[in-house]
């Protein structure tokens, strides 16, 4: 059993980041243990942030509430890179984890990958614009060779709390997907996925804070830094921390 994680995390305090963690079990097992081998051989890392290179324009250093470094994403920022220099060419089974402080009510994009046209998101994660005091977050999930339009997997809705950090979680099977709030499990949509293993176009772009400039979804918002890899599980009521 493998797992692939997909963070955001670097090493210096001022790229030192983890904010998006992709847990990708390969296979159909439903319960990963990392127990009885080595840590190096059971995952691995793929660092988002490497896509921010030296370019900060649009982005500021900021401090969460525990004093851990975090990247305030502005609305001129934009970060993106050709996915196959960040991500793996294909997802089947897993867990997409993230902790973040919106600034902004008009939601967005937290990340994506876009086509090669710029028309279709393959795969990201987009929050609605808040309306009465709540928004709807989509987990975006498109085989992009047989729809012109992006496709929602799921769609749960959540408090907007601008001056709040929250953590979002997803565990996407091949029967269901199961939504966790602030790590604790919130709801579990019956469905079945379609395709099973998404794969990407060779020449898809991966934005972070958007969908591109066609697309638009511009996401105005901090990242929290979490020096943390997370194991996968048939129930998570907490995400472990195995480092």
């Amino acid at each position: 059993q493998k797992i692939v994680i997909i963070s955001t995390r670097k090493n210096s305090w001022r790229k030192m980041l983890l904010t998006l963690v992709l847990l990708l079990a390969i296979g159909r097992s439903q319960s990963v243990e990392l127990t009885g081998q080595g840590i190096k051989d059971a995952i691995a890392e793929y660092n988002m942030l490497e896509i921010i290179n030296e370019n900060f324009n649009g982005i500021e250093f900021d401090f969460a509430e525990d004093g851990f470094p975090a990247y305030k994403i502005l609305q001129i920022a934009d970060i993106k890179s050709p996915y196959r220099m960040v991500l793996p060419e294909k997802l089947n089974d897993f867990a997409l984890q993230t902790t973040l402080q919106p600034t902004s009510a008009k939601g967005g994009y937290l990340f994506s990958v876009v086509d090669p046209l710029d028309t279709v998101v393959q795969f990201g994660l987009h929050f609605s614009p808040v309306i009465k005091d709540c928004w709807n977050v989509s987990l975006i999930y498109t085989d992009a060779s047989v729809s012109p339009v992006s496709k929602r997997l799921v769609s749960y809705q959540l408090p907007y709390e601008p001056k709040k950090w929250v953590t979002l979680a997803f565990k996407v099977l091949s029967d269901k997907v199961v939504y966790y709030y602030n790590c604790e499990e919130t709801e579990t949509t019956p469905l079945i996925r379609d395709p099973m293993e998404l794969v990407f176009a060779s020449s898809s772009t991966l934005y972070l804070a958007q969908a591109g400039a066609k697309m638009g979804g511009n996401f105005e918002l901090k990242f929290l830094h979490t020096a943390a890899i997370f194991s996968i599980g048939t129930k998570i009521n907490k995400w472990k921390k195995v480092l």
